[in-house]
């Protein structure tokens, strides 16, 4: 076909770097169709590339300059642009598992579960990192199981609980790797205008989209690496590779029959025809083999690579069998890896097929190249439909954002590769207090919070929006609400104060606040399990501890009251201290003793019993007692009771109630009228008096 009148952008030219041999393929649309018009397959002379990975990249680039010169040749045009893809080789894939905490009697929606999944990736990633250099792309994850409250659960959308946690499988991709496959191209001239996986290569042309509705497992088996993709509704859901294809088999017959790597290729790929096979080994002499002893010696090295592949294919689906495999590339065709794959998986033979390029059904091209084909055919069909782009740029709240074309992506991806901490993105409700007030438990609630808000060029968007090129997207973090921070002024109901009298005073009975046995003020901010408990301390037990603080006796209409006695509004009382009341001193010894010595002086007369002044060897342990007892009878006095002469000692000054602690007076079997006289005219209970006052107490009946 004659290129030269094609436009140079309609012309796709795509490239196959594998581990043993380079394809390119040069191709043009026909029929909505990529038709390949040209090709050229070379291996490489010397092993350049181990296990997919380019260890020489002057060997790798002269290859490719090979394939580039023929292929200019053959059609008289000029390649300047070219799509390529990663080996699964690079692919780092890891199992991981996130928990979050919801806020209580909230449902989960599918917001918190994308946020869920984002934070499992988010922790592959760290973990990833931790053991790889450079920059990380994620290209891919599924999630194997969920979790609420521990308990695995099918679907958590609607339930709701303490807490929800994702296992996941996430694959990451090297930045180092695209690296060292751009800097091959820019030794041939060649600018890269797409970039894939070649597992993605693979499904692109042997699994068309009406058939990825189907768990199916693709495996390209190649030299180097068995690159695996899994599909699952409509979608590419997980990739993985495994470090074991073609080579371990050639290297297997190296050892066995002393012959070079390509001697040994050679032998592998002529049991399959051949009866017989003739070599010359190293020492340059002629053998004949067997074919069936040659399948006989790396049946065990076929097993093994089968059970790897098999048992990566359980892992990124999930624990479970796919619903069916399909082989490509080069080693499909080793002699007995579909049998054994079968046996592995526990899949009937017949749900395992061997794709070529007669199964690419949006290509035409011949069938040369058979199964080894297939991948160059989905690297062309790749670059066609990402338009010539193998990054994309968006903005997230004013910062570019590069995200690997791998597969069409979301805000989730674009937040995953900003690093963005998923706790950003759910609000928690501020924290609730519980607390039991006299007796009830109370609860106070903490804020609601806010959930995060993204647009995308100016539309509201959820985490599982699509993003295209160049889209603007804002990123309004969650506000997690405040805590609650209950005071108990805000809890009292019902409790009022109230007025007494106390000795004719009007004494103001106010609540009490008792707050984990501790009084505390209205102004006290509540905390988390408070036992608090809100009185007013009307009965006599509790007004003397609360109000008094202290314990004396109390009287009513002459009678004791007693503890449990209720005082009511109006109340009069009358207070009286016991006679026992302690009299502190607070003087110094210099003081202490000027004082006694004139309380000495003073009642050297009154035939007082003698106190020693001068100071004993132990006068710092007995002073205290020593200044109790002169303070005793300097504040004594005497009066006249009922005409007998009574001394009052130990207070500092008296009331006419204090009298009764002194005479024989039964206050508690009331008589009539208790008359009090001090001096001839009536008293009151609290009416001071002095030395010489005469008193008098009778009952009366009025």
């Amino acid at each position: 076909m004659e290129l030269k009148r094609f436009n140079q952008k309609d012309i796709i030219f795509a490239l196959d770097i594998g581990t043993r041999s380079i394809i390119g393929t040069v191709g043009v649309i026909k029929d909505k169709k990529f038709q390949v018009v040209c090709e050229k397959y070379i291996e490489h002379e010397e092993r350049a590339m181990i296990d997919g990975q380019i260890h020489d990249i002057t060997l790798v680039a002269s290859v490719v300059q090979k394939v580039k010169n023929h292929l200019e040749e053959e059609l008289q045009i000029q390649l300047s642009e070219v799509s390529i893809a990663a080996a699964g080789r690079f692919l780092r894939t890891i199992d991981v598992k996130a928990d979050i905490e919801l806020n209580e009697d909230e449902e989960v929606n599918k917001e918190i579960v994308r946020s869920l999944e984002l934070s499992a990736v988010k922790k592959a990633e760290d973990e990833i990192s931790a053991t790889t250099e450079g920059k990380l792309y994620c290209v891919g994850y599924s999630v194997k199981n969920y979790y609420l409250n521990g308990f695995l659960i099918s679907n958590l959308i609607g339930h709701k609980g303490e807490n929800i946690g994702a296992e996941v499988i996430a694959t990451f991709l090297p930045r180092s790797v695209i690296d060292s496959l751009y800097a091959v191209m820019n030794r041939v001239n060649l600018k890269v205008v797409n970039l894939t996986l070649e597992p993605i290569a693979a499904m692109e042309a042997a699994i068309p989209k009406n058939l990825r509705l189907l768990n199916i497992a693709l495996v390209d088996i190649g030299a180097g690496t068995s690159d695996i993709a899994i599909s699952s509704k409509e979608s590419i859901s997980a990739y993985g590779m495994v470090p074991m294809a073609g080579d371990e088999i050639t290297e297997t017959i190296v050892q066995e029959y002393l012959v070079d790597f390509n001697t040994a290729e050679n032998i592998k790929r002529s049991i399959v025809e051949e009866k017989e096979v003739t070599y010359i080994d190293v020492l340059g002499m002629e053998n004949t083999l067997l074919s069936e002893n040659v399948f006989k010696l790396i049946n065990s090295i076929v097993t093994k690579t089968a059970e790897e592949i098999s048992k990566k294919i359980l892992e990124l689906n999930g624990g479970k069998a796919p619903s069916a495999v399909f082989l490509v590339g080069g080693g499909a065709h080793t002699p007995g890896i579909l049998e054994a794959i079968s046996e592995k998986l526990n899949l009937p033979p017949q749900r395992i097929a061997i794709k070529d390029r007669q199964a690419v059904i949006e290509c035409i091209s011949d069938n040369k190249l058979g199964s080894a084909g297939v991948t160059v055919l989905g690297i062309a069909l790749s670059a066609l439909r990402s338009l010539g782009n193998d990054f994309i740029d968006v903005i997230l709240n004013n910062d570019p954002i590069s995200l690997f074309n791998s597969h069409k992506h979301t805000i989730m991806d674009v937040l995953l590769q900003a690093g963005i901490n998923p706790s950003l993105l759910i609000s928690k409700n501020g924290k609730s207090i519980r607390f039991n007030y006299n007796g009830c438990k109370r609860i106070v609630f903490g804020e609601y919070g806010t959930n995060a808000k993204i647009t995308i060029n100016g539309e509201e968007a959820t985490l599982e929006t699509e993003v295209k090129a160049n889209d603007n997207i804002v990123l309004e973090y969650a506000q997690n609400g405040k805590d609650a921070a209950p005071k108990l002024s805000e809890h009292i109901r019902n409790i009022y104060s109230i007025s007494i009298y106390l000795n004719e005073e009007i004494k103001n009975i106010e609540p009490i606040i008792i707050v984990n046995e501790k009084i505390e003020s209205l102004n006290y901010k509540i905390s988390n399990g408070d036992e608090v408990n809100v009185f007013l301390p009307s009965k006599i037990s509790d007004f003397k501890k609360y109000v008094l603080e202290e314990d004396v006796d109390l009287y009513m209409n002459n009678s004791i009251l007693e503890d449990n006695y209720k005082l009511s509004e109006g109340d009069r009382i009358i207070k009286k201290v016991g006679s026992t009341e302690s009299i502190k001193v607070s003087k110094d010894i210099t003081e202490e003793k000027d004082y006694l010595n004139d309380i000495y002086q003073t009642n050297n007369d009154q035939n007082m019993v003698a106190i020693n002044v001068e100071e004993p060897e132990n006068f710092e342990e007995n002073k205290q007692n020593e200044v109790a007892i002169a303070k005793e009878y300097v504040n004594s006095i005497t009066v006249n009771i009922n005409e007998n002469n009574i001394l009052l000692k130990g207070k500092s000054e008296y009331i006419i109630v204090d009298i009764f602690d002194y005479i024989d007076f039964d206050l508690t079997v009331p008589k009539g009228i208790i008359n009090l006289i001090l001096n001839g005219e009536k008293a009151a209970y609290t009416a001071k008096i002095n030395d010489g006052d005469i008193i008098k107490i009778f009952w009366s009946d009025n």
